[in-house]
This record gives C-alpha cells, structure tokens and sequence, in this order.
C-alpha cells in the first residue's frame, strides 16, 4: 500500500520518513599550529576534515529526499517551492505511467492469455431445497435420476479461457458439473479483416464463420467513413504508433509544468496540523486561489502550449485526421485563444476567488493529498501516517455540511500487509406521508457501509494478485464475506451464500493472467461462411444434420447421468423442436397476398350462399348449436407417460373434462338467452 520513494541516485526511504533537519549546519574547524613542520600537516588534517563533512552533507542531499525536500522549503520563494514540487510529483507520475504503459504494449505483443472460472458448491440442505422446488416433492422412478444429477455433483460451474494478440483473439466457454466440462462454446475474431467464427467443438469441429470486413467493404463506400475504420484497427494493433510510452510520459510532464509556472502566488503553511481520521500529521499545505480573470489566464497558457505540441498535433491532423491540415489545427487553436484573449481585454470579471486548490505536502516533498473548493462546496482527499497507522480520508462538503465520505484505517502488521477498514457514509432520503398536514414528509438520514478487511497484501502487483479477507456490512443487508487468496499463480475469491442463517453453499471466481501465447484464427477456405446478405436463407440442416445434432444432444444428457432410453426420446424431442423452428422461416411470395376485388365482393347473395356451409356454430336465425363434445378416450396414457405419471395423468383429464362441462354449459346458456331475445 505504501511502497518506497527512489530519489535520483536510486537511494531509498520510507514516504513517511521524519528524518531530523538541522536548522543550523555547521563544520568544526581546526586551531591553527604555528610550529614549522606542523603548518602542512594540520592543513591537510583540516582539508580532509572539510572534505569529509562536505562531502557527507552534499552526499546526504543526494540521498534523502527529506533532506532535499527542507533545503527547497527554506531557501525557495513559495512560488518556486511548489514548482518543484510539483514538476517532481509530475515526473514521478509521468514514469510510473509509461512505464505502465510501455509493459501493456509489450504484454500485447507478446500475447495474453486470461482464464476465469466461476463455479457454485451447494450444501445438501441447498441440493433438497432445488429438488423440493423443481419436483414438487413428489420423487418417483421417472424423476429420480434427474434428482440424481443434482445429489451427485458437488459443483457447477462456468469457465472461460481467452487469449489475444495483435487484434487476433479465439476463447472457449464451456458449462461444467463437479469440474468436467460439459459442453461449451468456442470463438475466434480476426478484428483486422472482421471475420467472426463461432462452434461447439461437441457438435462439430467445423467453424461458422461471417466476415463482416468484406461485407463493409461493400457498404462503406464513403471515404472518411473507410478512414475512420482503417484508423481504429491501426490503434487496436498498434497503439505505441499513435502515443509511445515516452510521448505520454513528455504530456504528463508538459501540463503539469503549464500548471506549475503559471501559479505565481502561493501561500504556504509550513508544519500545518492536518487531522486524518484519528491521527494528526504535520504536512506543508500550498494554497492557490483562482479568480474568473485567472482561470481566463490559465486557459491561455493551456491553449499556448498545445499550439506548439507536436505529439497531440501529430495524432489529430496526421494519424487520426480530425482535421485536414496543420494550418487548420493551429488556426482552431487561434481563434479559441483570440476568444479568451478578448474577454481579458473586456475585463469583465469577478474579482472574488472562484476556485481554491490545496495541496498537502510531507516532509519528503511527496503530494497526499488535494483539496478543491468552489464556492460552498469542497472535497478533500488526503493520506497519512503515523507509526503503523495507515489514514485516508475523502469528503464532499456542501454548505458546511458532510454529504459523503469514505475514510480508511489501517494497522501495518509487517512488510506491505495491512488490516483495518474503510467507511464510507452517504445520506439516505426516505418518505412517509404526514397526514395532520396532508401532504408527504421526507427524511434524510446518514447511512454507513463499512468494509473490514484482514491481512491485506499484494503478491503479484502487475497482476493484481493478492490475499486478504474481507467483510461488507451493508445497512437492511446480510454480511458479506469474502476470502482473496492467490499462489502467485491465479487469483481466487470464494463467497459464503448464507441468508437468514441458512448456508446455501459456496460461490467461487478464480482468474489467471500469463504473457506470451499465440492465437489461431480459423481460416474461412475451412469454415461453413454464411453470407451476412443472405443471412435469412441460412439452414441450419446444411452444417449439421439432425443426426448429427441427436446424437450430440443424448450425448450430453447420457453424461449427466441420463438414461439411454430418456436420453434418446428427448434428444429426438430436441431435434424436431430446433430443426422445425430453424426452417420455418417467412417464406412469403406474391402468391401468398393474390387477392382480386372478387374476393371482397360481399353483397347479400354472397352472405346468403355462405350460411349453408357448416360449422362446429351454425348459425342461423333459427336456432345456434354447439357441436363439438370431449371425448376422454381419445387421451391416452401412453402418450405422456414419460411426462407424468399415471395418476397425474388421470388429474388431467379430469380437469379437462371439468373445464370442457363448464364452457359447454355457458356455451348453451348464451344460445338460449340469444335466440329469446331474438
């Protein structure tokens, strides 16, 4: 959490080192000797003597950025003071970021491959519960082995393996049951020329594949559109051709010293108790404070600067190509500079302050901390420590009152292990109706989430690997507890599902990241293509045949545990349901709408002809009768047996029988109230 500090000659010290500072530096000389002979040798003594002190001061500079930091805060003008420690802080920031950079662009070219998988462990009391729910507590010999799938696996899972280099990438979902997989999915894109493929391998090894690129190619005869395009894959592929690690680390750098010339009066409080949580530390704290006129200023500087940066003027006119030319970037800048420069001479400003920015500075010359303010309203984030307590703190303040917060407090237990927690208090607005008054009342109340966490440490930084457990409590919600652990090689998580003091079982994510793979893309000679034009004439019978797709389907279900002959009947129940499906597709033609004016032509004679034909209501002035009558033999046990059993299948019929009774009998009632009032 709290690393070291390396000065200039690769000398380390702790960030929150309080190294003693005197304000008086002096050298002991040595008494003269006057006897011959003894001139040159005390000279060289006391030549040595200055030496080694000098020496040891100067090396002490170098070395201590405590030291450093105390000879700039007492020889500089505030002005100066905070320039430095500004451009230092920016430089620091500038390096830590390219090189951040530079090792995600060299991961990239080296390949990356991400594994993850998510996967559930239930109790038995969870495994009962599912089986109560799903068959209703009825178990019989039809349900039992699908109950036994559920007894028989200790976990189900979800596992995702993907990898990507230079714009290729290919993956693999897959569904597993007490860590065997069981059937998944696989996909591979080639992003440069916008080919997608998709399979299951348990289906068939054969890809399905859609090129898109050519399909665009096509579509996008607009050149910038074409531009636009071709410009993103350059970035996806190639991202140091548009910002280089040390063009970032120049940006960083190039700003924060506009920033730093420009605040020309700083107030500076030297030694100033800062209180952070439950401690107190004595950092150095540079006020600047803005008018409307000095943020019109500072705009200025801003605009100037960027007319003479090359880096971002290379990226907008020449790889990007938001503009055409360089004479078009400088006169957008012009013209925006010319407007700014014009409400200075106007000089229609506020004098107040508008804007006021601390920075909180420690005895090593490091920033821990901002605070912004604007009018009534200021957040502060600021960091310290004392001994082995760890502090942060930030808070939103608006009229004088806190409306948010979040503060840290940790105990260091060793090298880069913590334990402690983090608050953060937020307010919460509830309503009730106030009846004496006759309209609602609302009522807003501080509510507090707290995060505890024990034995925090890092184990992988580039990673992100690290242990520590971890306890949510959230306000109306159960705790949530969590475990982080890692081996150096993986990352794992396991969360304890308990509600209402039930344990339902064991929820866990484990991930791993590892540079250097490579990626096959299919190749689209092999691959079923389906053309994205004639998408809606795709059939799925001609990249499989229903054999193919009922024999992976009772494949499947005999792995789980599924019966051969329950297994066969809803695999070929699966096949017809899909295979019907995918093939009736809107096959409309002309045809199907051939209508003439004959067809509507209904004139008396016409209604006439029509009552003669027959149906289950005839109707005519006369009389209405219903005709259709329900027949239980024609229900058959036989055909839903591996549906139900025989008793619910007896349930059945009787409550169609039952509804079929009740409609016959509103069915007659209506016709007889109808054809008395006829």
């Amino acid at each position: 959490m709290f690393e070291n500090d390396h000065n200039e000659n690769g000398m380390e010290n702790t960030q929150f080192d309080s190294q003693p500072v005197n304000d008086e530096l002096s050298v002991s000389g040595v008494d003269n000797v006057t006897k011959k002979g003894k001139g040159r040798k005390a000279a060289l003594i006391g030549g040595i003597s200055a030496a080694v002190v000098v020496g040891g001061s100067a090396t002490a500079y170098a070395a201590s950025d405590t030291v450093k930091n105390q000879v700039k805060l007492r020889l500089s003008s505030p002005e100066k003071y905070y320039a430095w420690v500004t451009e230092n802080n920016s430089k620091n920031l500038g390096q830590i970021l390219s090189e951040n950079y530079k090792k995600s662009i060299d991961n990239m070219e080296k390949g990356t491959e991400a594994k993850f998988k998510l996967s559930f462990e239930p109790t038995q009391n969870a495994k009962d519960m599912l089986i109560d729910e799903v068959f209703g507590g009825k178990s019989n010999e039809e349900t039992k082995q699908f109950e036994d799938i559920i007894k028989n696996n200790d976990s189900i899972g979800i596992a995702v393996d993907c990898s990507s280099k230079k714009g290729k990438t290919e993956g693999s979902f897959g569904l597993e049951l007490s860590d065997k997989r069981v059937v998944g999915i696989d996909a591979a894109i080639d992003a440069d020329a916008m080919d997608y493929f998709v399979r299951i391998p348990e289906l068939k090894e054969q890809w399905i594949g859609v090129s898109l690129g050519e399909t665009m190619d096509e579509l996008m005869s607009d050149e910038e559109a074409n531009a636009v395009l071709q410009t993103y894959k350059d970035i996806m592929n190639d991202p140091a051709s548009f910002l280089s690690p040390e063009e970032l680390e120049t940006e960083v750098n190039r700003y924060a010293g506009v920033w730093a010339n420009f605040a020309d009066e700083v107030k500076l409080e030297k030694k100033e108790s800062v209180d952070i949580c439950d401690i107190t530390v004595n950092y150095t704290v540079a006020t600047v404070e803005l008018t409307e006129m000095d943020t019109c200023k500072l705009g200025v500087e801003f605009l100037k600067e960027l007319k003479d940066d090359d880096i971002i003027r290379d990226i907008v006119v020449d790889k990007i190509k938001v503009v055409d030319d360089k004479d078009e970037y400088k006169k957008s800048i012009n013209d925006a500079l010319d407007e700014l420069k014009e409400q200075l001479e106007e000089d229609d400003f506020d004098e107040d302050t508008v804007f006021t920015i601390d920075t909180y500075i420690d005895p090593t010359g490091t920033i821990r901390g901002f605070g912004f303010e604007a009018e009534e309203e200021k957040l502060t984030m600021v960091l310290g420590k004392d001994g082995n307590d760890v502090r942060g703190e930030m808070k939103f303040v608006s009229d004088g009152e806190e409306e948010f917060s979040v503060k840290l407090t940790a105990e260091e237990e060793g090298k880069d292990k913590y334990s402690g927690d983090v608050t953060i208090e937020y307010p919460k607005t509830s309503y009730d109706y106030d009846e004496d008054e006759g309209k609602m009342r609302s009522n807003t109340e501080t509510q507090k989430a707290v995060i505890k966490f024990d034995e925090f440490e890092v184990v992988d930084k580039e990673k992100g690997y690290f242990n520590g457990d971890f306890v949510i409590n959230i306000p109306d919600v159960d705790p949530i507890d969590l475990s982080f652990s890692s081996d150096g090689k993986q990352q794992e998580v396991s969360y304890e599902l308990r509600f209402d003091g039930t344990d339902y079982g064991k929820l866990k994510f484990a991930y791993s990241v590892d540079y250097g793979t490579s990626v096959d893309v299919p190749g689209k000679d092999s691959a079923f293509m389906v053309d994205v034009k004639d998408a809606d004439n795709f059939k799925l019978e001609e990249y499989a045949t229903q054999d193919e797709f009922n024999k992976f389907a009772k494949g499947i279900m005999t792995q789980v545990g599924i019966d051969d002959k329950t297994a066969d009947e809803l695999a070929k129940y699966a096949t017809e349901e899909l295979y019907d499906a995918a093939d009736s597709g809107l096959d409309i033609d002309d045809d199907d709408f051939d209508w003439d004016d004959d067809e509507f032509d209904f004139d008396d004679e016409d209604r006439e002809e029509k009552k003669t034909t027959s149906s289950a209501f005839d109707d005519d002035d006369d009389d209405y009768s219903f005709n259709f009558e329900f027949d239980p033999s024609q229900f058959k046990y036989e055909d839903y047996k591996d549906f139900m059993t025989e008793e619910e299948f007896n349930e059945f019929v009787e409550e169609m029988k039952k509804y079929y009774d009740e409609y016959s009998s509103t069915a007659g009632s209506s016709a007889t109230t109808t054809k008395k009032a006829s």
